[in-house]
């Protein structure tokens, strides 16, 4: 099948771009969203070939679509996304009128995730024609909402049980193709609330100040000891000091002061056990602050994953890519969140794999190298094709 892989790749290039220029066109920044125009563009590629397109739409207009190439097991989701992040400022071109130059193609999506998605529609004609020789059910699929949560979008499609399969992909981390991301760190951001009681800024001792409270707490966060194993795939765990705001005035003892933090931690750490260690520390500082008082709130909490590097998935991955790039890409851990993690949490392990250069995602002028996305194009036909 390498052979076939490369020919049709190599007749198919060009079929690449035009279909990435396409769908840069398609204005889907999120806000707004509007993944149906991206949606149509998929299910015009893909219909024709006798693909079926699932819709799946949690609001109007926020389109999902899903496309199911052979049977049989293993089933591995492809998943790309349709929306983009807003154009901003500093482009030298139109970020929407896609630019083909020096070997790269310019506009708003181009590496963040629609030269991905442009590689896997335009693939998908070789899976169909090679049906019976994929290892197994394909399920490609466009997603909407990536940009701001996935609530509209796959980590939905996951809790709503449309995405059973054995393996999945997310072609969505800018690493060259150099790594593959098997583990995300957790993260739990917090919402702490100091209390204290309010009275004239001229007469403090009949107050309690809420913002010298909070500052003797964070002071002491700074140095809690939070137990840890080291694991190579990660750097240590963070923690930041996102927000705070507190008081009225500056001649008012300030009755409330709130602060927000930003935990990442590993695999084997939890957050319960990093909310007790604080709520240690916001005892003591209630202690050296009578009368004032701390409360928690967690804003958000996701756990860390971590797919195992001997899954025989990975390294048929692996092997697939050493067989385009010459040598097996290294696996890696993030300190940021994916939509892997909303798959994980349903049981579908989940790696990240993609061409492109982590500085090209929301900046200006985006774009990503053509020869990059062919390689892309010939290590997932390797993958997913037997022989």
């Amino acid at each position: 099948m390498v052979s076939i892989v490369d020919e049709f790749v190599n007749l198919h290039r060009d079929e690449i771009v035009n279909l990435l220029c396409r769908l840069i066109a398609a204005r889907t920044a999120n806000p707004p969203g509007d993944e149906y125009l991206a949606a149509q563009i998929m299910r015009e590629t893909l219909e024709p070939l006798g693909i079926a397109c699932t819709i799946h739409e949690k609001e109007p207009g926020r389109t999902n679509v899903s496309a199911r190439i052979g049977s049989g097991r293993p089933r591995i989701v492809i998943a790309c996304h349709f929306d983009v992040v807003p154009a901003g400022d500093g482009w030298s071109t139109d970020p929407f009128v896609a630019v083909v130059r020096n070997g790269r193609v310019f506009g708003r999506g181009a590496s963040d995730n629609k030269g991905q998605l442009a590689v896997m529609l335009e693939l998908a004609k070789l899976l169909k024609q090679h049906e019976r020789g994929l290892i197994g059910e394909v399920i490609l699929v466009g997603a909407a909402d990536e940009e701001r949560g996935s609530g509209l979008g796959l980590e939905w499609m996951a809790d709503e049980g449309m995405l059973e399969s054995d393996f999945a992909i997310i072609p969505d981390i800018d690493h060259a193709m150099q790594q593959i991301s098997i583990a995300e760190k957790g993260a739990l951001f917090l919402k702490v609330i100091a209390h204290g009681k309010q009275a004239h800024g001229s007469t403090p001792e009949l107050g309690v100040s809420a913002t010298w409270a909070m500052v003797e707490f964070l002071n002491a966060v700074r140095g809690v000891q939070i137990e840890f194993e080291a694991d190579p795939l990660f750097t240590p765990p963070t923690r930041n000091l996102g927000m705070i705001a507190g008081g009225s005035a500056p001649n008012i003892v300030a009755a409330r002061c709130e602060a927000q933090l930003d935990f990442r931690y590993l695999p084997g750490q939890t957050a319960d056990q990093i909310e007790s260690a604080l709520t240690a520390a916001a005892d003591r500082a209630a202690a050296a602050n009578p009368g004032a008082r701390f409360t928690f709130e967690r804003v958000m909490m996701v756990e860390p994953i971590k797919v195992d590097p001997g899954h025989e998935l990975v390294k048929r991955l692996q092997r697939a890519a050493a067989g385009v790039l010459g040598r097996e890409p290294s696996f890696t851990g993030l300190s940021g969140s994916t939509v892997a993690k909303a798959l994980v949490r349903v049981g579908v392990p989940a790696v990240g794999f993609a061409p492109g250069d982590e500085s090209q995602a929301h900046a200006a002028d985006e774009s990503i190298s053509i020869e990059d996305l062919v390689k892309f194009a010939r290590v997932m036909g390797r993958f997913l094709l037997s022989g």
